[in-house]
């Protein structure tokens, strides 16, 4: 195959394939444990999975022929684009019916995860326009809902569900969670900068280069929240780390991009040479180290048990993280390197001066060797997912989890238990009122048991009132009052009122007044 016939089979396995059906999985584990358990319409579901895998083969295939076009990341005909969002149809259905039979309220993730699906929709049916010729205008535009209102929108659907079910606390911000959601649907995302729109005029570009500014705003708010939330338990999970690894990237990654997507928008393109490398870390970098965060820590609550080996899941994340970072520093060297004695001034130059230089080729091979890190870190969850499935181990039978809380803990002002207990206290955590006092040490072990002794106390007291004054009531009822008490003697006056606790001072007139009230 040429060259732009294996770009295109990569794009289709990457873009559509891989990180596409990691994401839906994660989106599918995610809808349904928040919905009691299962997705409105399971059968679905399992169909349209295997039915996406054969679709996503015979793009690879259709990739390796001459029916490839020249728009970025769309190279295959516009009609398998569309096929792509016919099937996402049913299942954008599917997860509205699923949150609709849902009576608790819609959480971020749900909304992150419905919403890219829309867009993905919306895509397949603009990437028809396709077939009337080159538009580069509508290139660019497919490839930004690609990667921001499809690809990122699903991963960061995961990563706000994943750090706080895994770590047990809730988001540190819902306003940066909801500032993320409509910022991402709402901007160009700075991601895709190998789209280009070579003429575009001053009002168009301005417009556009703000709204590229602008989607700072929910990358920022992602990684300010989600590194709140996990406030130093990062190391708690390798899951996690995965997830929290992808969204730190998302801060470098994305203001490359921002630079170069506003140079490629009807500008000169001066970072064009970087801009492949950059979409491929905003692929792997990013959406896929969540999308695999994701996956070690769906899947075990999706089959019913753990991962086969742990061993695994730390080779596969440092591998990805070593090969990411290898790929990115060495593939960038060699970028700038290529474009540098590639420049018509300096070919001219070393023209006269009768110079050959190699360029940066072996840089390059370092680079594609680093980038089989992030290979093996796939086939090493691949296996351990599949052992797992089979020979993990059941999640009932798992032992007791020790408990992670913190054994001081410092607080001011005012605050609530629950928001201790959210912040990760145990019954044990010793708190520390900050200001220098020592009389402000309490222990949350001892709060429980003075209460329960105080609230044991009153209820005996009371208990042993209302026993007395029921005692009383029967002895009172037992006694019979003589309906003519003026035939009585005094005598047996008295001794009446004392069986009836009642005062035998007086004169007899006063007892039977006395008696008979």
């Amino acid at each position: 195959p040429t060259a732009a016939q294996s770009t295109a089979a990569v794009h289709v396995a990457t873009a559509f394939g891989a990180l596409s059906m990691l994401l839906m999985a994660a989106g599918f584990a995610i809808q349904s444990s928040l919905s009691g358990g299962r997705m409105a319409n399971e059968s679905t579901t399992a169909l349209l999975a295997f039915a996406w895998s054969a679709v996503v083969a015979a793009g690879v295939v259709i990739a390796n022929t001459d029916l490839i076009g020249a728009s970025p990341w769309f190279e295959l005909p516009a009609i398998y684009y569309a096929i792509l969002a016919l099937m996402a149809l049913p299942i954008f259905v599917n997860h509205l019916l699923t949150m609709a039979q849902n009576d608790s309220p819609a959480t971020v993730s749900q909304w992150f995860i419905v919403m890219g699906f829309a867009a993905f929709i919306w895509m397949g049916i603009h990437s028809m326009f396709l077939l009337s010729g080159e538009n580069h205008t509508l290139s660019w535009l497919l490839v930004k809902v690609l990667f921001g209102g499809w690809l990122l929108s699903q991963a960061l659907g995961v990563a706000h569900h994943v750090v706080p079910s895994k770590l047990g606390t809730p988001l540190w911000s819902r306003s940066l969670a909801n500032l993320a959601l409509f910022g991402t649907f709402l901007t160009f995302t700075p991601f895709g900068a190998e789209a280009a729109v070579p003429e575009m005029g001053d009002f168009q570009r301005a417009i556009v280069s703000i709204l590229f500014s602008l989607s700072l705003l929910p990358i920022i708010a992602t990684v300010v929240n989600l590194t709140k939330t996990a406030s130093g338990r990062v190391f708690e999970s390798y899951g996690v780390k995965f997830t929290m690894f992808g969204t730190v990237m998302l801060v470098p990654i994305g203001l490359g991009s921002l630079f170069a997507s506003v140079s490629a928008f009807g500008g000169l393109n001066e970072l064009g040479h970087i801009s492949s490398t950059l979409d491929t870390l905003a692929l792997w970098a990013i959406i896929g180290m969540i999308a695999l965060g994701g996956a070690h820590i769906l899947f075990p609550e999706v089959s019913g048990r753990e991962l086969f080996s742990s061993g695994k899941t730390k080779m596969a994340f440092w591998f990805a993280t070593i090969g990411i970072i290898g790929f990115g520093s060495s593939q960038f060297i060699a970028d700038f390197v290529n474009n540098a004695i590639g420049a018509t001034d300096v070919v001219l130059a070393l023209e006269e001066a009768g110079v050959s230089v190699a360029g940066a080729g072996e840089v390059q091979a370092f680079a594609s060797i680093m980038f089989y890190g992030v290979v093996s870190a796939g086939l090493f969850t691949a296996q351990n997912m599949l052992q797992g499935s089979f020979r993990g181990a059941a999640l009932s039978d798992g032992a007791p989890v020790p408990s992670s809380a913190p054994a001081t803990m410092s607080i001011s002002g005012t605050t609530s238990i629950g928001a201790l207990l959210s912040a990760g206290a145990g019954v044990d955590t010793v708190l520390t009122i900050e200001g220098g006092s020592t009389e402000g040490r309490i222990s949350l072990s001892d709060i429980s048991p003075a209460s329960e002794n105080d609230e044991a106390e009153d209820v005996a007291e009371e208990s042993e009132e209302e026993t007395e004054e029921e005692a009383v009531e029967e002895e009172t009822s037992a006694v019979e009052i003589p309906a003519n008490l003026s035939k009585m003697l005094k005598s047996e006056l008295v001794e009446l009122a004392k069986s009836v606790n009642k005062s035998s001072k007086g004169t007899k007139a006063d007892l039977i007044e006395r008696l008979s009230a």
